[in-house]
């Protein structure tokens, strides 16, 4: 039987008391808590299984020794995901020290993992009832061991399995996460669990020999791929940083490209020892260091990936880093290559403000066709800081863009980028309104001045309403 309470000592000091755990099952369940989705559990599963072959990679001079394979089934049916792999398996010995000693990790002294805690075995406890491990090392026996949610007394000890292990090496690890509650399971699909692995584990997926695929139980298999960002046009930004602290030097990486198409969306990531702690823009101890904040790393054409290695140990449920000197030292030397990449960010932003103030020309002339169909007058968008509102000329209405009534009416995006709004629609109605219909030479001259207040605010009204429906339309598309 498994003990709950902490360690005990052999020998007591007299005048001391001993922590004790009372309900380590609501201690494990409220740490649990701190995962968000399904995905992000069954990654600490497979985060294992990683671990487990980057011993062998590291024992064969950084390459696997034969082609490592993790697969992923999603079993809908009885609400279950399995992962199962090829690696080195544990004894039964350390397959029964994981899951009873809580908060002991054989990994905390490997500089090249990211299990220190020994909590990822728990991970289960935020969405599902059960975890069940098989596992058969080379130098044991195959056997198998299953913890329930609500169970921290009276585990049954591993069981021996007399069947061979379903892996061609004879060894590995199968961990079956089952009883999935219906409101974390209902989003689990193979697209995101592979968009989770690929996006998590980008950088050693890339690694050859390495394969993690992903399949529902009787459909066909879907292979992770890693991102190609050499393949991807745009301008990279590499930098490798050294840092000392506590008179070691420690190698920080750096590579982000400012890429031409803002189509792949692919955050600057911070990495540990090649696994994903979280996007730059969601680590909160970092943004509030950071100067240009989202208008940097919320940029949708910035894309990379920030590696730390062993210089930060990320928190107990990896989406932030511990606060330490060390993280101090990192922040202070990212924010002047955060400086650099917003000064080759500025050509960007530059072209899309220009982009976007031509899809406004468009849509501002397109309303009047649409409600003065015979205007006949050109409508442009230009910037003079001196200059009128507006300026009619041989047919042409320009309309000041520098001009601060125009400018105090212009939302825009963290980056710069302009963007419509009411406001701006409105006054556009207004100018288009008076320029487009009443400044036209020969129209309305019969009309009397109530008659044509009226039809300039029906004008206006209708023109307001065009020009919000064909802004919605164009920004969206």
């Amino acid at each position: 039987m498994f003990n709950a309470s902490s360690k005990r000592f052999a020998t007591k000091v007299p005048g001391t008391i001993d922590l004790e755990i009372s309900d380590p099952v609501l201690m494990l369940n409220e740490v649990a808590k701190r995962y968000e989705t399904a995905e992000r559990v069954l990654m600490e599963y497979v985060d294992n299984a990683l671990d487990d072959a980057e011993v062998l990679f590291r024992e064969n001079g950084n390459a696997y020794p034969y082609p490592i394979r993790i697969d992923i089934t999603i079993n809908r049916a009885n609400r279950a995901v399995i992962i199962q792999d090829n690696c080195r398996g544990m004894t039964r010995e350390t397959l029964e020290r994981v899951v009873r000693n809580i908060g002991e990790s054989q990994k905390r002294g490997q500089t090249w993992v990211n299990g220190r805690f020994g909590f990822g075995v728990h991970a289960f406890r935020a969405a599902a009832e059960s975890v069940s491990f098989q596992s058969k090392h080379e130098l044991g026996s195959n056997h198998t061991l299953t913890l329930q949610r609500d169970q921290h007394r009276g585990i049954k000890e591993a069981k021996r399995l007399d069947a061979p292990f379903p892996t061609e090496s004879g060894t590995g690890t199968v961990v079956t996460v089952a009883g999935f509650e219906a409101d974390w399971f209902s989003p689990v699909t193979v697209d995101s669990v592979r968009a989770e692995i690929e996006h998590h584990f980008e950088r050693l997926i890339a690694r050859r020999n390495l394969q993690i695929t992903v399949h529902e139980a009787g459909q066909a298999t879907q292979v992770c791929t890693a991102i190609d960002y050499a393949a991807i046009e745009g301008a990279a930004i590499q930098e490798q940083l050294h840092l000392t602290y506590k008179d070691e030097e420690y190698p920080v990486t750096i590579y982000c490209k400012i890429a031409a198409d803002a189509s792949v969306k692919r955050p600057v990531s911070f990495f540990a020892r090649d696994r994903r702690i979280g996007d730059v823009v969601e680590i909160k101890s970092f943004m509030r260091k950071s100067v240009f904040k989202t208008s940097v790393w919320s940029h949708p054409n910035l894309m990379g990936y920030i590696e730390v290695g062993n210089l930060v140990q990320p928190i107990i449920n990896r989406d932030d880093f511990v606060r330490t000197y060390s993280r101090t030292l990192l922040y202070e030397a990212l924010l002047p290559v955060e400086a650099e990449i917003k000064q080759q960010l500025q050509g960007v932003n530059q072209q899309q403000k220009e982009q976007t103030f031509d899809q406004f020309e468009q849509v501002v002339q397109r309303a009047l066709a649409e409600v003065v169909t015979d205007s006949g007058l050109a409508v442009v968008l230009v910037a003079d800081g001196e200059g009128r509102r507006v300026l009619v000329e041989n047919g042409r209405l320009a309309i000041n863009t520098a001009h601060p009534d125009f400018q105090e009416r212009l939302r825009t995006t963290r980056q710069g980028n302009p963007r419509p709004s009411d406001r701006l629609n409105a006054y556009l109605a207004g100018i288009l309104s008076i320029y487009g219909v009443h400044r036209l030479p020969g129209r309305n001259e019969n009309l009397s001045a109530d008659t044509q207040l009226d039809m300039q605010i029906e004008m206006m009204l209708a023109l307001e309403t065009q020009l919000r429906h064909l802004q919605n339309k164009s920004f969206k598309d």
